[in-house]
């Protein structure tokens, strides 16, 4: 079915309910059927076509088909934390709707996947990842505000315990250590800015920016590993001189580069 579509962006529509949610998609001349796709997750300013924009050229170097999911406001407000509670308006419901509907469409496989998630959606990808671990084969995260720790005594999304509004997780730590990671931080990214979630809890914990973060996230990875004994691939890169916002990532020519040799690595 793909050889009759035309390449090009595409803003594909599904039509499921409560799981309604619009995606582009990027199907580069260079595709040669071999089923390489990267799904991208945009931040808070919701740019899933700049995130396709941005990969192009990258896309058809490599015959890679882009997908980028859009989590409208009104529909997905929480999305990072895959929702508001564990009923209502779920991210990550919806996102497996695309998922299938990629399959059905595209006649592809949707997992296991290779995914990037930039800001709030670094957030989305990692929790993602730790709730279906089985589902994800790589994942980059660019520039999270915070992240939810491997803790099974903090609550979630600070942490993996259950509560009221999310009863009776169950997370396969195991399985997410064993996913290769890599987190990338901007080189001036360390501002207290008006997006960056400044909960005691998180300021306390995480640290006070996203770069004293992403190192405390990395870092309890990489011990729980051990802990496990388990051979795991946390990896913490710095992009110079890129700041809290899409466009100054982007304007390092290879930020976009490192991401497809990391996920699409052997």
């Amino acid at each position: 079915m793909i050889d009759r579509l035309k390449t090009g962006i595409i803003q594909h529509r599904n039509m499921e309910g409560i799981s309604q949610i619009d995606y582009f998609v990027y199907i580069p001349e260079s595709y040669q059927g071999d089923n390489q796709i990267l799904y991208t997750i945009h931040g808070i300013s919701r740019n899933a076509e700049e995130h396709i924009q941005g990969f192009i050229s990258q896309a058809e170097r490599r015959g890679t088909i882009l997908i980028a999911p859009l989590f409208l406001k009104e529909n997905s407000p929480r999305y990072q934390q895959l929702g508001t509670n564990s009923q209502q308006q779920r991210a990550d419901m919806a996102f497996d709707r695309v998922l299938q509907d990629v399959q059905e469409w595209l006649n592809l496989p949707p997992a296991p996947m290779r995914i990037f998630g930039f800001s709030g959606g670094g957030q989305f990808v990692h929790r993602y990842a730790m709730f279906y671990p089985k589902r994800v084969a790589r994942m980059v995260l660019a520039a999270p505000g915070w992240y939810t720790f491997p803790d099974p005594d903090r609550k979630y999304p600070y942490g993996l315990k259950s509560t009221k509004d999310w009863p009776k997780l169950k997370f396969s730590l195991e399985k997410f250590l064993q996913i290769p990671t890599m987190v990338m931080t901007g080189e001036v990214d360390d501002l207290r800015d008006k997006d960056l979630n400044k909960v005691r809890e998180i300021d306390s914990f995480q640290g006070l920016n996203r770069i004293e973060r992403a190192e405390r996230w990395i870092n309890a990875n990489r011990n729980l590993a051990r802990a496990y004994n388990i051979s795991a691939n946390f990896l913490l890169e710095s992009i110079p001189n890129a700041s809290h916002n899409y466009e100054s990532y982007m304007g390092h020519p290879p930020f976009a580069e490192r991401i497809f040799d990391f996920l699409f690595a052997e």
